[in-house]
């Protein structure tokens, strides 16, 4: 994904662009103010801190990817790219960028900004030995007996339909509109069937050897060019999953994301993951009425016509063909790359909608996917798709979507980590692959660092590399069968997913391992390990203790109340731990790290009382991975106690020895990642022992494959389950949202308060890791926080630092994202990103401030009290006559802006106690009748109004 291998300071503030703060940060004028400057990059004084720019020799290609910036080599975080892809920007508060000799990005491999990565010929499907995995332990997982990408017994029709280019809002991205476009896959026979929508990731939108738009979207200026400009139709590309399906009776709509694709890193705050959902919850409306029969007609802004479904249709499906043949109950999602967070976000949207408005989301399938904005997941079966060799996402963020879940939420459901080795990123969408399209296809893993490793390299003799052939085969049975598995309950299909050790027919030359954590009601944790206690104790040589998230080069950088799990690997090599781009200092995936010097180490977990009888449930599991500094492989025995003293042992390495393995990679930073890997124990198998009172789990360091009698793993999740599905339980839950917040800038640092708001009261604790980007550099405090909402409890301030100074700039003011990720007992909201403002007060540099913001006061208050409109006093209702308006409640100083319905009649400035008044005259224009008057704080957003009766001048 090419990202900052990690900020230089706790905080680091990501520009926003003009466009997403809606008018409100912006350079006044012609003047720049710059202050220090480079080949190719400058540094330029703005509101709140410095806005550190570097000029590109080219666009940037357009991938998962979220490039960052660095002075002098220290990384600054995430950037904005510019609407044509040719300069990069953030807004940093560390004033240390003043002395930078240089500016570079990470965004490439090689470091040429804008560089493509090269397009290898994919490798021979039929070569001997494409597709297997030598580098680590693979046993003989049981092969089903069934395959779910078996054609079935369903006719499909297929057709594409096309609303315009610009034919629906999206959200949170600037305002701009996008297509409604897609491909339906529709089986014959009458009746209801499952829907599955399939969405893209990102990838370049448009191709050909013409002029681009400027815009990015649509690909031409106008419907009358004749540029040589066309769309890349990456909904294309899931052909096999999409005709698998479809086959066996499910509905399955492939959408385009084009327009978001253009944009997203210029226009969104969260990089489009809730423009990319919205867009499947609006397909889906679009749906819904197709079905009823009720007319489907978009009006396309570029074309400036309205389009039906009739005309939007073109291949072997026609309206009629749609009546009656949705089951809006029973809906699937899949994602791909930031689709992949994408269909998250449209099943927390879905779920923050009342029932009756809901879709029947009932499984959500994230397939290589990004996880930018900690997006936990609730009340949904979920199965994760891992790449190995993934060289766009190289640290399979998506894990974190597991990760965050699977404890956050009062469900029960089932939730799945896919891990396929030798898969890329790009061969999952065939349009994407080399030979699939003229332009945009590329094997992802040729940009990797350390591209020649020969676990990856898919031209060494030695490689684990799937073809592309091989990769859609893997792909259509996981994808077919979850959905056949959670949607058409085909339980035939569940071990693929439920960690059992299996594969499908179709898959039998594919290294999969899947790691699950069992619906809540299927299983009694005894020990998660996410927290210290008294259920585990050390014996011999051992040490043991909680730890999380990542340190280090590249790691998180604010004070963590438990140890960094690992400080030395790349982020891309500890999935369970790399940080998230927006959600960069929040803790990750605590577990448990043990080790020992010799086979005397043990660690003891005490079984609770709930979980003493084993009789009733299938298995005892745990997960395990072989820590950093395991060589080859490691091992350790298993030993179950029960309550008389007797035992019942086994290494792990004869339970799964890929858990006690390092997993493969010789050259690449990116490889031998730490990866938990399941460990299951039937019941059934624990003879001599008492298994109605199972007392105690205890692990034993043992010798492994380096030869030596010490070791390390990592321990997370130790269960008694029956392994199972679960269901979704229709149900509104609550968001979590920030309020944008706006202060002056001060002159020196500070602090500013921002309120974390729940949409609801709720009888349960919320919580939410709230995180401001941007470097104080020491001058303030803490820059990320955990905030609890307790029940009935709906707004928390968060205190963040800011930085002012006492010279003038050229920005009227600038803004600052804020970030409420990492939920647990609620989702995030459609603003769980918003803004902080800083409003120049030391004057702009030939231009106009910005309109005073005032003393802030207690943001909870002000968040509140913006929800209902007050009142305020007219005197004087004569069009032409001069009128007097009073109104109160406002900050302290902040400038008030009246209005006449959408005329402006002037602003004024609240006094101490908040109250202002204005003389002014109403237009002598203003017709006869009811009219209203409306008062708005440019800080607070506070706003009161008044209804009254203006008479004519005549």
């Amino acid at each position: 994904m090419r990202r900052a291998k990690r900020l230089a300071a706790p905080l680091v503030l990501a520009c926003l662009s003009a466009t997403l703060l809606n008018g409100t940060a912006s350079a006044a004028g012609g003047h720049t103010d710059q202050v220090a400057a480079g080949s190719h990059w400058s540094i330029t004084r703005v509101a709140g801190g410095f806005r550190v720019t570097l000029d590109l020799d080219r666009p940037l290609p357009v991938t998962a990817s979220a490039p960052s910036l660095a002075a002098d080599g220290q990384s600054l975080g995430p950037a904005t790219e510019s609407a044509d892809g040719r300069s990069l920007s953030l807004v940093t508060t560390d004033a240390s960028v003043l002395t930078a000799s240089s500016v570079t990005t990470d965004a490439t491999v090689d470091g040429t900004a804008g560089a493509s990565a090269p397009e290898p010929t994919a490798p021979d499907p039929t070569a001997p030995g494409a597709g297997a995995d030598r580098s680590a332990p693979q046993g003989t997982p049981k092969v089903l007996p069934v395959d779910p990408s078996t054609p079935g017994p369903h006719r499909v029709a297929e057709a594409v339909y096309d609303f315009g280019d610009q034919a629906i809002p999206l959200l949170n991205i600037g305002g701009i509109r996008g297509e409604l476009e897609g491909k339906i896959y529709l089986p014959d026979g009458g009746g209801r069937h499952p829907v599955v929508i399939f969405e893209h990731g990102r990838h370049s939108s448009c191709y050909g050897s013409g002029k681009p738009n400027p815009a990015g979207w649509p690909c031409l200026t106008s419907p009358t060019s004749t540029e040589q400009r066309f769309p890349i139709p990456s909904f294309l590309g899931y052909d096999a999953p999409a005709r698998a399906l479809a086959s066996d009776g499910y509905v399955v709509v492939s959408i385009s994301a084009n327009a978001i694709n253009a944009s997203d890193n210029q226009l969104a705050a969260d990089y489009g993951a809730q423009a990319r959902g919205e867009l499947i919850l609006d397909t889906l409306r679009m749906l819904k009425k197709a079905d009823a029969g009720a007319p489907a007609v978009y009006h396309d802004a570029f074309t400036d016509r309205d389009v039906n479904l009739g005309e939007a249709l073109n291949g072997d499906v026609t309206p009629a063909d749609l009546i009656g043949r949705f089951n809006f109950g029973d809906v699937g999602i899949m994602g791909h790359s930031r689709g992949g967070e994408g269909v998250v976000a449209a099943s927390t949207l879905n779920d923050a909608l009342p029932v009756a408005q809901q879709f029947g989301i009932r499984a959500v399938l994230p397939l290589a996917p990004v996880d930018y904005d900690r997006i936990s997941l609730p009340n949904v079966a979920t199965a994760t798709v891992l790449p190995y060799c993934d060289g766009d996402v190289e640290n399979l963020m998506g894990q974190h979507i597991v990760d965050d879940s699977r404890h956050a939420f009062a469900d029960n459901v089932l939730r799945s980590a896919v891990l396929v080795m030798g898969a890329n990123h790009n061969y999952f969408n065939t349009i994407w692959t080399p030979g699939g399209w003229p332009s945009g296809t590329s094997d992802d893993w040729a940009a990797a660092d350390g591209a020649d490793d020969p676990v990856c390299d898919p031209s060494s003799t030695t490689t684990t590399r799937l073809s592309p052939t091989q990769q859609v085969a893997v792909e259509t049975a996981y994808v077919a069968g979850f959905f056949r598995l959670t949607l058409g309950n085909e339980r035939q299909f569940q071990p693929l997913f439920d960690g059992s050790a299996v594969t499908a027919p179709s898959t039998a030359f594919a290294h999969i391992t899947t790691t699950a954590t069992q619906p809540a009601k299927s299983r009694v944790d005894i020990n998660t390990f996410e927290r210290s206690g008294s259920g585990v104790r050390v014996l011999g040589d051992a040490t043991a203790h909680v730890c999380a998230s990542m340190g280090g080069s590249g790691g998180v950088e604010l004070p963590q109340a438990q140890p960094f799990c690992t400080t030395t690997l790349n982020e891309a090599a500890v999935p369970h731990w790399s940080p998230a781009q927006w959600a960069w200092n929040d803790p990750s995936s605590p577990m448990l790290h043990l080790t020992w010097a010799s086979r005397t180490g043990q660690a003891r977990v005490t079984v609770p009382p709930a979980a003493r009888d084993v009789r009733g449930y299938d298995q005892i599991s745990v997960k395990v991975a072989a820590d950093e500094f395991v060589s080859t492989g490691t091992d350790l025995t298993i030993t179950v106690v029960d309550g008389s003293g007797r035992t019942w042992s086994a290494p792990v390495s004869a339970l799964n020895p890929q858990a006690v393995t390092r997993m493969p990679g010789v050259s690449s930073p990116w490889l031998r990642k730490v990866i938990l890997q399941q460990v299951t124990i039937p019941t059934s198998a624990l003879a001599g022992i008492n298994r109605r009172d199972v007392r105690e789990v205890r692990f034993t360091g043992a010798r492994g494959a380096d030869g030596t009698d010490s070791g390390g793993v990592y321990l997370s999740d130790l269960s008694l389950e029956d392994r199972a599905v679960g269901a979704r339980v229709p149900a509104q839950q609550a968001t979590v949202n920030v309020a944008a917040a706006r202060v002056e800038e001060g002159s020196g640092p500070g602090t500013a308060r921002v309120a974390a708001v729940l949409s609801r009261r709720v009888d349960h604790p919320v919580t939410a890791d709230v995180s401001v980007f941007g470097s104080a550099t020491g001058k303030a405090g803490v820059t990320m926080r955990q905030v609890t909402f307790a029940p009935g409890q709906v707004c928390v301030p968060v205190t963040v630092p800011t930085y002012g100074d006492a010279l003038p700039s050229a920005t009227a003011s600038t803004s600052f994202k804020v970030s409420a990720t990492d939920v647990t007992g609620a989702v995030m909201g459609d603003h769980g990103f918003g803004t902080l403002t800083v409003r120049e007060d030391d004057g702009v540099t030939g231009g106009t401030p910005a309109p005073e913001v005032g003393v802030a006061g207690d943001p909870c208050r002000e968040y509140a009290a913006s929800l209902t409109p007050g009142r305020f006093q007219v005197t004087g209702t004569v069009a032409g006559a001069t009128t007097t308006l009073r109104g109160s409640g406002y900050r302290a100083g902040e400038s008030v802006e009246f209005t006449l319905g959408a005329t402006s009649l002037g602003r004024a400035v609240a006094d101490g106690a908040g109250r202002v008044r204005l003389v002014t005259t109403i237009p002598a224009d203003t017709p006869s009748g009811t009219a209203t008057f409306t008062a708005t704080g440019a800080g607070s957003g506070y706003v009161t109004k008044a209804i009254q009766h203006v008479r004519s001048a005549h």
